[in-house]
């Protein structure tokens, strides 16, 4: 649930250095320079050359600073689920990016995977997915047991896809809890009443709505009171607060505040547990370096190819579609526009012209046109398979103040 969250992590901090880096007057004085000093090259990135697939979690954990619920850390809320797990796919070349959905009641074989408690899990078929960074995490909670959890994830989804994740974050509840209060909170747009008493104890009715922290972990976190109770429902949600949070930050000029983009940024990284390279601020900086020129167009959102599962109406299997996505993210190709989502800058997907892609359409409708609506006035647009953020095209959609 937490990709509207580490979405916005990664956004922030490539455009913060971005937006930071602009403001400094600089002259390359290289010329003039006699050479006889060694000097220091600027931070490259450290994996230049390479196409680059990271494994994004949200942790569901209960436990300590988490226990959002209130929950009374029995054993079915204190271990950690990855109630969201998304692929983000980087270029070798740094000309696009794709972020792939994995739905969380996907049903997959979970190999055997080493655990926290130091044992070794049996091999487990035809299970949902989220159970993967349970089995390794268990009832830990420190960046060990997370690290474990996010390793048997990595497992999984490598032997079922072949792709090779080459780093992991894992982001949690209370993170996204304290970022939108160090926004101030949020004003978003709620399309349908969501009324559910017996979960998140969450009640906005239908308009534009001010959420604190608590109250917008609870809008992304919520599948009750509200439509199907389906998945697809509460990506919905995510996208239409991760939108909330970028026009926020935005509007209070975050990026251009020494202070404030400090504190949020101290914010975001404390709710982040993250692989070992990636996790060191000058790969980081690295990284960022080398994808700052990708521009939003070329940032597409997808849902791995799913239908109902024979056994259980409440699963999902992956379809023969999803082969093609995994064989894209190997070979290091654009995935097929039949699959795509949407744009990060809130394009629906453009099939390239003469594929067969075109002559079926794409399957996505405008992110933009979703986020937000006039007041008592739903879009009435259907989901998408998968959230993108907010975008400068979403300036032309009604917002609210």
């Amino acid at each position: 649930m937490f990709l509207s969250l580490a979405l916005f992590v990664t956004s922030a901090a490539g455009f913060a250095y971005m937006d930071l880096q602009g403001q400094v007057k600089r002259f390359d004085i290289s010329g003039y320079l006699d050479g006889s000093a060694t000097r220091t090259d600027a931070i490259g990135d450290s994996y230049d050359g390479h196409a680059l697939n990271i494994l994004i979690l949200g942790s569901d954990t209960r436990s300590g600073a988490n226990n959002v619920d209130g929950a009374d850390g029995s054993e079915d809320t204190s271990v950690a689920r990855s109630d969201t797990a998304v692929i983000m796919h980087v270029s070798a070349d740094r000309s696009r990016v794709e972020v792939v959905s994995i739905p969380r009641d996907l049903l997959v074989d979970i190999p055997s995977c080493k655990t926290y408690d130091g044992t070794e899990s049996a091999p487990q078929p035809d299970t949902m997915i989220n159970n993967a960074f349970a089995t390794g995490a268990g009832t830990g909670t420190n960046e060990k047991a997370l690290g474990i959890g996010a390793a048997c994830a990595i497992n999984t989804i490598e032997k079922m896809t072949g792709v090779n994740i080459d780093e992991f974050m894992v982001v949690d509840f209370h993170g996204l809890e304290t970022m939108i209060d160090a926004l101030g909170g949020v004003n978003l747009y709620v399309s349908e009443e969501i009324d559910d008493p017996d979960y998140t104890q969450l009640h906005l009715p239908v308009g534009c709505q001010h959420l604190n922290g608590p109250d917008g972990l609870k809008y992304a976190r919520a599948r009750h009171g509200y439509g199907n109770g389906s998945d697809i429902g509460r990506i919905e949600h995510q996208q239409n607060l991760m939108a909330a949070m970028i026009r926020t930050a935005k509007s209070k000029n975050i990026l251009s505040n020494a202070n404030q983009l400090y504190s949020f940024a101290r914010t975001a990284l404390g709710s982040l547990t993250t692989s070992e390279k990636i996790g060191d601020l000058t790969n980081l900086q690295g990284l960022a370096n080398s994808i700052q020129s990708i521009g939003l167009d070329r940032i597409t959102f997808l849902t791995v190819p799913n239908e109902p599962a024979a056994r259980d109406a409440n699963r999902v299997v992956a379809t023969n579609d999803a082969k093609a996505v995994w064989k894209a993210l190997r070979e290091d190709t654009p995935v097929p526009t039949s699959s795509v989502s949407g744009k990060a800058d809130g394009s629906p997907a453009s099939p390239a012209p003469g594929s067969s892609d075109a002559a079926a359409g794409p399957s996505s409708t405008d992110a933009a046109e979703q986020t937000d609506a006039p007041a008592g006035k739903p879009s009435g647009a259907p989901a998408p398979q998968a959230p993108a953020p907010a975008s400068p095209s979403a300036g032309s959609v009604t917002q609210c103040k």
